[in-house]
């Protein structure tokens, strides 16, 4: 087990409400970024949505509440050793620094799902739940989304166009609880996305240099995972500092183009740019960066935080964009597009 996948306290949630109004500009509170890198993360991708995305999404009432999710994941490790032992390891990846999964699987050619990305490290003598499966946990998560969008679409919909009020009314209840579900949805699998923001989530390397080759005379003492999250965040992170490294929507325009695949290859990409970050993050620490709280430390941490926030936002609209795509219904399935321009009738509300 991961010396950072440490048990949160359960006062945390106590004070995500307090954390929230922080984020949203109040005097900042001293909390880790156990805490703290979450909820920036989560406010500042839901806070800049484009007008293209839902209304409801990018209200005040559910941008507190996506904001405050982004912890939620930690304050549920400790819920038993069964739901510990199989949702742990989904919040980080054992990378090398070639680049490489331990046991060899290159990042770039990761297997589809996490079926075939099991088997495939049990051949190579690991398995997830020893180097992490955090890539699986976000495109799972991406598609869980996608298809909660694929719902409110057609929902929204029929809300005001099936064909008797009694469908309408249908149609405005599901709306409604769909628009709970995608607010939780997005709450909590933004954990995952900041969690990839962090270099010690995606090394070998995740709390001291560890027993690896180090001609470069990094600390190999456990002391950098709290150092890190907890002492320098607590003292110099603040919502405005990392908003300033946001960087525009990069998700694709054109709905066909948005596949689960080539969404596969985004987070590799994304993993790998974090990745690439460690060597820095340990060069920082080297020359007491984090402790001293240097200008180069502040900036390194603010654009992780804005690197994560930046990508979260961009799923977001890319799940959104390419709902459009989906086919909805077990018994006679339809493809989403098709129902909301009135080609197909929809056959799902009775």
């Amino acid at each position: 087990m991961h010396a950072e996948h440490v048990r949160m306290l359960s006062s945390l949630r106590a004070i995500c409400a307090v954390l929230v109004m922080t984020i949203a500009g109040c005097p900042q509170v001293a909390l880790a970024w156990g805490a703290t890198g979450h909820h920036i993360i989560n406010n500042l991708a839901i806070s800049s949505l484009p007008a293209g995305t839902p209304a409801f999404l990018r209200a005040s009432s559910a941008i507190a509440e996506v904001t405050d999710l982004g912890l939620y994941l930690d304050l549920l490790k400790g819920a038993g050793n069964a739901w510990d032992s199989e949702n742990d390891p989904g919040h980080y990846l054992d990378l090398l620094d070639n680049g490489t999964i331990e046991g060899g699987l290159p990042l770039s050619d990761l297997p589809p799902t996490r079926e075939a990305y099991d088997a495939t490290l049990r051949a190579r003598g690991t398995d997830p739940y020893t180097v992490g499966y955090l890539p699986y946990s976000i495109l799972e998560g991406w598609q869980q989304l996608r298809m909660d969008f694929a719902y409110w679409r057609v929902d929204a919909y029929e809300s005001r166009r099936a064909r008797t009020a009694r469908l309408r009314q249908i149609a405005a209840m599901r709306q409604n609880v769909d628009e709970q579900v995608i607010r939780r949805d997005v709450g909590v699998w933004g954990h995952y996305l900041a969690d990839a923001s962090q270099p010690l989530h995606v090394t070998v390397h995740f709390n001291g240099w560890g027993k690896y080759p180090n001609p470069r005379r990094y600390s190999e003492s456990n002391h950098m995972h709290d150092l890190f999250e907890t002492v320098f965040v607590d003292r110099y992170v603040t919502r405005e500092g990392v908003a300033k490294y946001m960087t525009p929507d990069a998700a694709p325009v054109s709905h066909s183009l948005a596949s689960g695949t080539t969404v596969l290859h985004a987070i590799e990409r994304y993993l790998a740019a974090s990745n690439a970050t460690v060597m820095p993050l340990f060069d920082i620490d080297k020359d007491g960066g984090f402790t001293k709280g240097t200008a180069q430390a502040k900036a390194f941490v603010d654009r992780r935080l804005a690197f994560g926030a930046s990508e979260m936002r961009t799923l977001i609209v890319w799940a959104w964009n390419d709902s459009l795509n989906q086919t909805i219904g077990d018994d006679k399935p339809q493809k989403v597009a098709d129902i909301v321009s009135a080609r197909v009738v929809y056959a799902g509300l009775k």
